[in-house]
């Protein structure tokens, strides 16, 4: 048996992951959608993603979970975060913090090697690049895409990079209390 990589990423209506700038400041998750990214966390072995999103998710690693003002659902998530191991892509050699590694080498090869053995599910999230590189090659199980009911018009889109057409079916969908709305694929093809 293998392990599953599932791809989770929230975007824009229009397919965007970030703005122009790199961020989506637009974007505040309600708090079924924060309970939803909780048991995603809770049920991941490993966490594989870019050095940008690593960076993002910097301030899970310096949230006070002691703070009796942090809300449960954040440290709840923040607890999670901490124990489960990050692989991070990238080209050069970003500062790292706890439970967090550098991916040597292919990428593609290294999700390989984690995916052939026995666990929980793998997780990724990253940008277009990382997206492209690891769907190109067949690793993705399930893709999870979290769209929030906002169109942008300019930004950076997750199939930007795609080297061929992606086929996707549709295995479910779960919408939150913001009009967000869960898809989740597999592959057609």
């Amino acid at each position: 048996m293998t392990r599953r990589v599932v791809f989770f990423i929230n975007l824009t209506a229009d397919g965007m992951y970030a703005d122009p700038e790199g961020g989506l400041a637009d974007i505040e998750p309600a708090e079924d959608v924060h309970r939803f990214a909780n048991e995603l966390m809770r049920e991941t072995g490993d966490e594989v993603m870019g050095r940008v999103m690593y960076g993002v998710m910097d301030y899970w690693d310096e949230l006070d979970v002691d703070d009796p003002a942090t809300p449960d659902v954040e440290r709840e998530f923040a607890i999670f975060w901490r124990e489960t191991p990050k692989r991070v892509v990238s080209r050069g050699r970003p500062d790292l913090g706890p439970n967090a590694t550098l991916v040597e080498g292919d990428v593609v090869e290294a999700i390989r090697a984690m995916k052939a053995g026995d666990g929980p599910l793998i997780a990724v999230a990253g940008g277009a690049d990382l997206f492209a590189t690891i769907s190109d090659a067949g690793l993705i199980d399930e893709y999870r895409f979290l769209i929030y009911p906002i169109a942008i018009g300019q930004g950076k889109s997750i199939f930007g990079s795609l080297k061929e057409p992606l086929r996707l079916r549709l295995t479910g969908t779960r919408t939150f209390s913001s009009g967000a709305v869960l898809l989740d694929y597999e592959r057609a093809d």
